[in-house]
Order: C-alpha cells, then sequence, then structure tokens
C-alpha cells in the first residue's frame, strides 16, 4: 500500500472545477441538512425513545467525535491508496447509517448498536471531511489567494443545510412527537440524496497521498503553526459542543422553551454567509488577524451572556460563536493549504484537525458534567470567554510562522 504509484490528476478546465466545487457543496448541504442537522435533537430524541440518561446520550455523540479525532490521521494510513473522491463517497454512506441507525434504535434500544453506529460515523466522518478538502484545495491550486474562498464556499453549503435541517427536521419532530423516530427517517432520507450525489463525483483512480512516516508525522506535530493551529481549533470546537449539548436546556429553563429555537438558528444562520466572508478576508488579508478578531468578538459574546440577562443577550452569544466556528475551520484548512504540498496535505490537515474534535469532546461532555454537578452555565461562559480572549493573542501569533512549511 505505501508503494501506490502516482501521477499527477490532469488539471480540469475552469467549467469542471466550478462544477465540482458546486459539486462538493450541494453534498455537503444535503449531508448536513440530515445527519448533520439532527445531531440537535439526538439526546432529546434518545432519551424519549430509550431508558438512556442524558449523560449517556452525549456521549453518543462523544464517540462520534472521539472516533473522528482518531481517524483524521489514521485514515492517512488506512486508505492511502483511496483517490480523494471514495474518502467523500464512502464517508457520505456512513453519514446516511448514523440517522437511519438511529431509527432503528427506536426499535431495538440496544447501547451497544447505537454505540456500533457512532464510530462508523465518526470514521466516516474523518474520510468525508478529509476527502473533500483535499478536493477543494486542489480545485485552488495555484490560486494560494483563493484556498479560505474555496473553503468558505464549502462552510456555507455546510451551514446553509444545518439550518434547513434544523427547520425541518424540528418540525417534524414536534409535530410527530408521539413518532420521534420519524424524525431520523426524514434525516435519513434527506442524507440519501447527498450519498446519491456523492456518488457522482469526478474520478480519479491516482491515489494523492505521500506514504505517511513517524519521522513526517513528529515533524507536523512539532511545528509552532501546527500547534496554534491544533489549539485555536480545539478552543473554537468548545463552544460547537456547548450549543450541542447543554446550551438548549439552558434557555428553556431561564427564559422558557419559546426561545429554545435561539440555541438551534442564530447559529448555523450566521455562519453561512460568514464563512465564506471570513475566508475570502483571510485571503485578502491575512489569516491572522481575522482570527484575533473572532476570538475576540466570541469573548465579547460571553461576556453578554454573563452581564446581560436577557434571550436577546443569549442570541447575540450564539451570533458571535457562529463567527467564531465561521472563521477558524475555514481558516485552518486555507493553512494547511498554505503549508504544505498536495500530498503532504492529508497528514497535516489530519493532525491539525484532531484539535477540532478533541475540543468539541470537551464542549459535549464537559458541559453536560459541569450542569449534572449543578454547576450553573455562566460559570463556563466565564471561563470560556477567558479562554476566547486569549486565543485572540495566541492567534496573532501565526503571523510570524506564515512561511512555515509542513
Amino acid at each position: 500500500m505505501t508503494n501506490t504509484p502516482y501521477t499527477e490528476p490532469p488539471a480540469q478546465a475552469p467549467e469542471q472545477q466550478r462544477r465540482h466545487l458546486l459539486l462538493l457543496v450541494v453534498i455537503f448541504y444535503f449531508i448536513f441538512a440530515g445527519a448533520g442537522a439532527q445531531q440537535l435533537y439526538l439526546v432529546s430524541y434518545l432519551q424519549q425513545v430509550t431508558p438512556w440518561g442524558p449523560l449517556s446520550c452525549v456521549v453518543l455523540l462523544a464517540a462520534v467525535y472521539a472516533t473522528m479525532m482518531v481517524f483524521r490521521v489514521g485514515n492517512v494510513y488506512l486508505l492511502q491508496s483511496w483517490p480523494d473522491w471514495k474518502w467523500t463517497a464512502v464517508g457520505a454512506v456512513t453519514y446516511f447509517l448514523f440517522p437511519a441507525g438511529m431509527f432503528v434504535v427506536a426499535y431495538l434500544p440496544s447501547y451497544g448498536l447505537a454505540l456500533g453506529f457512532a464510530v462508523l460515523w465518526g470514521w466516516g466522518a474523518a474520510a468525508l471531511w478529509g476527502g473533500t478538502t483535499m478536493q477543494i484545495l486542489a480545485l485552488t491550486e495555484g490560486r494560494k489567494d483563493r484556498y479560505g474562498t474555496g473553503m468558505g464556499l464549502l462552510y456555507a453549503g455546510t451551514h446553509a443545510g444545518w439550518l434547513s435541517g434544523v427547520i425541518v427536521l424540528g418540525l417534524i419532530f414536534a409535530r410527530y412527537n408521539t413518532h420521534p423516530q420519524l424524525t431520523y427517517l426524514a434525516a435519513a432520507i434527506i442524507t440519501l440524496v447527498a450519498l446519491l450525489l456523492a456518488f457522482g463525483l469526478p474520478r480519479s483512480t491516482e491515489a494523492t497521498i505521500a506514504p505517511p512516516t513517524r519521522a513526517k508525522l513528529r515533524q507536523i506535530i512539532a511545528q509552532p503553526k501546527a500547534i496554534i493551529s491544533m489549539l485555536l481549533l480545539g478552543s473554537s470546537a468548545v463552544a460547537f459542543g456547548l450549543m450541542l449539548s447543554t446550551f438548549a436546556d439552558y434557555v428553556k429553563a431561564e427564559y422558557g422553551a419559546e426561545y429554545v429555537w435561539v440555541s438551534g438558528m442564530f447559529y448555523p444562520a450566521v455562519i453561512i454567509g460568514l464563512s465564506f466572508v471570513s475566508g475570502w478576508l483571510s485571503d485578502l488579508g491575512g489569516r491572522a488577524p481575522v482570527l484575533s478578531v473572532s476570538f475576540l468578538l466570541a469573548a465579547v459574546g460571553c461576556a453578554l451572556a454573563v452581564l446581560w440577562r436577557s434571550p436577546i443577550a443569549l442570541a447575540l452569544a450564539a451570533t458571535l460563536w457562529g463567527l467564531l466556528n465561521s472563521a477558524v475551520p475555514v481558516i485552518s484548512a486555507a493553512l494547511v493549504g498554505d503549508s504544505a504540498e498536495r500530498r503532504r496535505r492529508p497528514l497535516a490537515y489530519g493532525v491539525v484537525f484532531s484539535g477540532r474534535d478533541l475540543g468539541a469532546i470537551v464542549g459535549l461532555v464537559g458541559s453536560r458534567l459541569a450542569a449534572g454537578n449543578g454547576t450553573n452555565l455562566d460559570t463556563s461562559f466565564i471561563v470560556f470567554g477567558i479562554l476566547f480572549a486569549l486565543c485572540a493573542g495566541v492567534a496573532a501569533l501565526l503571523q510570524r510562522y506564515a512561511k512555515q512549511r509542513f
């Protein structure tokens, strides 16, 4: 496997590149309108159809991100003979299987079965994101000032799907509350559209991964640029984990169920537009300044949530966290494009983005454990606000390592 022959894939014409990019964006729209959006309802759903407690349900979701973290790098070793399109297509299969599996769990409430679907999804999610990111970076090859813009378009499509799915699945969940499994049937059907489209991606028979070595892995991990990127991704993902875990519960307890939509809509809504804008601005004015401003504004959001007791403050906080998570993943992927030649990117991407999955786990499980121990979410807001303010300073250091290569 490590001796897989490699020849540079033939370059696509500009029109083919645009169609390829658009197809990836559409695929991610449907994936996150289905499998992505269902995450917001998963804990409530599983508590309704199984005898499992809230922490057990959150652990299932955390298992997805833990597996994804391991296989960000693991897949570079396991799937190094696969071309990028196959990573995306096979990853899409697992996104379909998870909501389909949760539908089955309503009738067969086996925790082991559910955990198996979670682990499979985590592996596939690592493949989907890795393969798709490599395709986006390849489509902007030779135009390094467009890496952020290309990734911004992908994330915009992702979160447009998320927002659409939150609304559609939320309406089904509320309307057919006595049959909540219908929500997961709908999520599976929506994701199936993406799965079918994924197998229509332009195909290349060549693998585009340089055989990974321990020395190269150690070299990337030791790079200040990689360490800073991992820290920033992990810190931003804490807010994402919080949104999926306890934020909705907090809104409901403080202000009533009629305001829970704040947690579901403002966060992805702002990411739709700002993913593209933040990527474009980072192409135009540099990666570090956009990251620093994003973390600083996220810290302001935490302060608002603590100091201003209002659902409006929580809406603003969710908006500013959305801004943070529109900027950090997009710019971090662009940094990989800046810092590594094409065949080295999958390993560099896997290392850097494993930090994002670790942060999501901390946000998911940490906030749930804190809530279970009676810790008010205000304490979490304060801790995260301090963390985000520190990250604003750390992000500025990236300017010093702008020319560092992985």
